[in-house]
């Protein structure tokens, strides 16, 4: 299963069109794709949108931008992991229950939740160097 997060939307007289970045970057016929378009013909619903899994709308998204590279913050971890018990940021913010840690950008990341949102920005405002968190759902 590919997993990732929607970006952009579009609706035609004849297709619907979803713009999903991946979680990892992926490899298909030797070219390594960081995001694709999913998309349905809306006559008779032929295409890859709908393999397309949404996200109970539950859930709570935190888009957090960071001073210093994610790199640079996972060193954090790397270097005591008896107090943090994960390997990296993304580690730690998925051992949350719920929750899932999508990197974006070298200083920028996208957290999901259903109910530890709260918690989870908390702990990086306590912890990490943040730029900006903004909430976009």
């Amino acid at each position: 299963m590919v997993t990732g997060t929607i970006e952009d939307v579009k609706h035609t007289e004849y297709t619907a069109e979803v713009k999903i970045r991946f979680d990892e970057p992926h490899n298909w016929g030797g070219e390594l794709y960081r995001f694709d378009w999913a998309h349905a013909r809306l006559h008779d619903d032929f295409g890859s949108l709908h393999h397309l899994e949404i996200i109970d709308d539950k859930y709570q998204t935190l888009r957090v931008r960071f001073t210093k590279s994610i790199s640079v913050i996972d060193r954090m971890f790397a270097q005591d992991y008896k107090a943090w018990g994960a390997v990296n940021l993304k580690e730690w913010i998925d051992s949350y229950e719920s929750s899932r840690f999508t990197l974006i950008g070298y200083d920028m990341a996208v957290i999901t939740s259903e109910y530890n949102i709260e918690h989870i920005e908390e702990w990086l405002r306590m912890n990490t160097p943040i730029l900006s968190i903004e909430k976009t759902i």
